[in-house]
């Protein structure tokens, strides 16, 4: 839990890159970058500190070489020296999976990883992994039945979702002659807008991007996303202008996936590199924030993906998909124990945020070397939780007293 201490503040010294990548739903460019910044300068204007806003543009590539345009905020204080700086930078994807995958698509998914998370932890060799993580009496009923309300919410769903659908379909062509506005589209289209609640196209999101079917084009999308990623992610490192000290990343919901995915990928680029990863400034990048985050309903969703008897197959999935996983979750062979994925960032720092009443979120057990952070704000279960970090206080209060407070010590 987090510690609500008043601490003094100061405006943190160095320069500094935050990298947000936003979550599942109906985003809208630069959205992100206005919640986070918005509420991190709520933040230091909550302790007297007179802050400084800026609008930047830097010149970006695409993967494939096309130039853009980046625009990004720099929050500074109006007093202190211009060298002291936090830019927030943001990572924009949604265009690419917006109604994309069907209900029953998304339906398949869940069943497909809550099966998984039951099959890893019914297996006799993981029955003191169960036990470790059910070894308190709060999680018992919270880790046995939390995907499996989803999968039932989802089952239901999916019988009622046609009817529904014709229903609000013939009405819309019936109303047609009085809409107006955002009405005035197809009426099958509008339907599915309308009838489908925002928990199904988060996990319709996540539905596409954890696709391992290569002939699929959901598979494409996740290479997309992934390499424009990690093309900002370099560029960000590498930009000489603002030269930042340090560089974190952070990620809601499925973002949080795409953040640790990028973290994966450059330590494989690391690993094949001649100098390890020191020419791709590797060091820069101190932090890992994870909130809202089904990382590891995805991990088993992998894990399950490979038979117990590939055991080849399954060595290399888990080699290029290494980073911070616990030896514990790696299966024992005698052979392949070499793992050529060298680099481990072990200097970033991660934490990841998650809330009780939030269903796609969770306590992260899957992986080593992270702090896991209960947030406590009243909200209800579903969307609300799930969006609810976005605007808690305390959650941009830990963040800087983690990240960036620290620096004045």
């Amino acid at each position: 839990m987090i510690n609500n201490q008043d601490n003094k503040v100061k405006f943190p010294q160095g320069r500094t890159a935050f990298m947000i990548i936003h979550g599942v739903g109906e985003q809208i460019p630069y959205e992100t970058v206005d919640y986070f910044a918005q509420n991190l300068i709520k933040h230091y204007e909550g302790q007297s500190l007179p802050i400084k806003l800026e609008h930047l543009i830097a010149k970006r590539r695409l993967p494939n070489g096309n130039p853009w345009i980046e625009s990004f905020v720099r929050v500074s204080s109006a007093e202190l020296q211009p060298d002291d700086f936090i830019d927030i930078h943001e990572y924009y994807w949604a265009a690419d999976t917006e109604n994309k995958i069907s209900v029953p698509e998304v339906l398949q998914w869940t069943e497909q990883t809550l099966q998984g998370t039951i099959a890893f932890y019914s297996r006799e060799e993981n029955q003191d992994k169960l036990d470790e993580i059910l070894k308190e009496n709060k999680w018992k009923k919270f880790f046995k039945y939390r995907l499996r309300w989803l999968t039932i919410f989802l089952r239901l769903f999916n019988i009622v979702y046609p009817w529904l659908r014709l229903i609000v379909c013939i009405l819309l062509l019936l109303l047609s002659p009085f809409l107006h506005g955002q009405f005035l589209q197809p009426a099958w289209k509008l339907s599915r807008k309308i009838v489908t609640p925002l928990l199904v196209n988060f996990v319709g999101d996540v539905a596409i991007y954890t696709t391992t079917n290569v002939k699929s084009p959901y598979h494409k999308i996740r290479g997309q996303i992934l390499a424009e990623s990690l093309a900002l992610l370099k560029a960000i490192l590498k930009d000489k202008e603002a030269n930042y000290d340090q560089v974190i990343i952070a990620g809601h919901s499925l973002g949080s996936c795409i953040a640790y995915d990028t973290l994966n990928l450059l330590c494989i680029e690391a690993s094949l590199s001649k100098d390890k990863g020191k020419s791709l400034l590797v060091d820069k990048i101190t932090g890992l924030i994870t909130f809202a985050s089904p990382l590891d309903k995805i991990a088993f969703f992998f894990r399950e993906m490979a038979q117990q008897h590939q055991y080849i197959r399954q060595r290399i999935l888990e080699h290029l998909n290494s980073f911070r996983v616990k030896p514990l979750y790696i299966q024992i062979t005698p052979y392949l124990t070499k793992n050529p994925v060298e680099c481990q960032l072990e200097q970033v720092r991660w934490v990841n945020y998650y809330h009780l009443q939030d269903p796609i979120s969770g306590h992260l057990d899957y992986y080593n070397s992270l702090d896991n952070v209960l947030l406590e704000y009243e909200t209800y279960w579903g969307e609300k939780a799930h969006l609810g970090y976005w605007t808690d206080p305390n959650f941009y209060k830990d963040i800087a007293q983690r990240f960036l407070e620290t620096k004045n010590e």
